[in-house]
């Protein structure tokens, strides 16, 4: 049986996916038994989302005008 640290670690690192099948099996009979995992695991995907959604944020081009619009606000 994997401990919870053991699962954590494969979660927080997204290796699950790259172990050999008889631990991925192990890890995901803990995660079915251990709600502390689980939510765990929820957390890290919720946190990935939101990681990715702010990337693409940053990759879109800002308006021409974005610079003049920041110093108008800071002298507000």
């Amino acid at each position: 049986m994997m401990t919870c640290h053991d699962v954590s670690t494969l979660v927080s690192t997204g290796g699950l996916p790259d172990v050999p099948l008889v631990r991925q099996m192990g890890a995901r009979m803990h995660l079915a038994m251990c709600r502390h995992c689980r939510t765990f695991r929820r957390q890290i995907e919720a946190i990935a989302r939101a990681t990715r959604a702010a990337g693409l944020a940053f990759e879109r081009e800002q308006p021409q005008d974005f610079e003049s619009k920041i110093v108008q606000r800071l002298r507000q």
